[in-house]
């Protein structure tokens, strides 16, 4: 093992991110090469350093203002829509070419549009729920 490769395990190693294959060649390395050593212990010295600081968490009123904001409510509502009529548009165009260019089969062409429709069906009606269940929300003002 090379120290570059050994100082990318480190880092690996100090997040529990390496599996247990690596860490003995690891651990061997770090024994025997002093840099890589140091490297390691200076990984571990500066976790330790971090995982005492805690970042201010925001005050509740700008979770409220956040939510009530009214370029976030559009910025979503646009967003949503773009999605869906472009996935509409999309499902139609590939529909629209596989019933009038496609040479494929007459089954192909029928499971695809059920395949589609239903997806079609799904989203229709869970969209419906989540608009009803919306409006009779009772947990709708509670922070998350």
């Amino acid at each position: 093992m090379n120290c570059d490769e050994s100082k990318h395990k480190c880092q690996l190693l100090i997040d529990d991110e390496l599996s247990e294959e690596e860490i003995s060649p690891l651990m061997e390395h770090i024994e025997s090469c002093y840099k890589c050593r140091d490297e390691y212990i200076g990984l571990l010295k500066l976790k330790k350093k971090l995982s005492g600081i805690k970042g201010p968490a925001p005050d509740e009123e700008w979770f409220e203002t956040l939510r009530r904001s009214k370029g976030r409510r559009f910025a979503g509502g646009a967003g949503f829509i773009l999605m869906v009529a472009s996935w509409l548009l999309l499902a139609g165009y590939a529909l629209f070419t596989l019933f009038s260019e496609s040479g494929e089969g007459l089954f192909v062409k029928i499971v695809v549009a059920a395949a589609v429709l239903s997806v079609i069906v799904l989203f229709i009606t869970a969209l419906t729920d989540r608009i009803k269940e919306s409006k009779t929300d009772k947990y709708k003002g509670v922070m998350k």
